[in-house]
């Protein structure tokens, strides 16, 4: 008997690949020489799996019984994780050492491991059938 993932294994299972393929990534670039791009790789990808992990974090404090207090939390949750994401950007148009659109393409590395993970499903189930 199969049982339904957590949010904590989601963000487990998702953040390590995120990981795992901004430093792949990364890695290649290097080895190509474009330093810059490997660094907005790596960089946008760590806070991208951090912003992951604050999201399932936040997600059990806005099931609460008072509206108002869980649209508050919602709201500062929201622009945290915001805030957040902005480091990042803000680093790679200050400093040469990052390249911006690596770092942006970073920041959605847990976007597109779960579309690689789905796309995939979807793929292999149309050839088995």
């Amino acid at each position: 008997m199969e049982t339904d993932p957590t949010v904590l294994d989601m963000q487990k299972k998702y953040g390590s690949r995120a990981l795992m393929l901004a430093i792949g990534a990364g890695l290649l670039f290097l080895a190509l020489g474009q330093k810059e791009i490997c660094r907005g790789l790596v960089l946008g990808g760590v806070f991208s799996a951090v912003n992951f992990a604050l999201m399932g974090q936040a997600l059990r404090y806005r099931l609460s019984d008072n509206r108002k207090a869980a649209t508050r939390r919602s709201l500062f949750s929201l622009l945290l994780r915001y805030a957040l994401l902005a480091i990042p950007l803000v680093l790679a148009v200050r400093s040469d050492r990052f390249n911006f659109p690596a770092t942006a393409v970073g920041l959605l590395m847990v976007q597109l491991v779960i579309m690689i993970e789905h796309g995939s499903r979807l793929i292999f189930a149309a050839v088995k059938h």
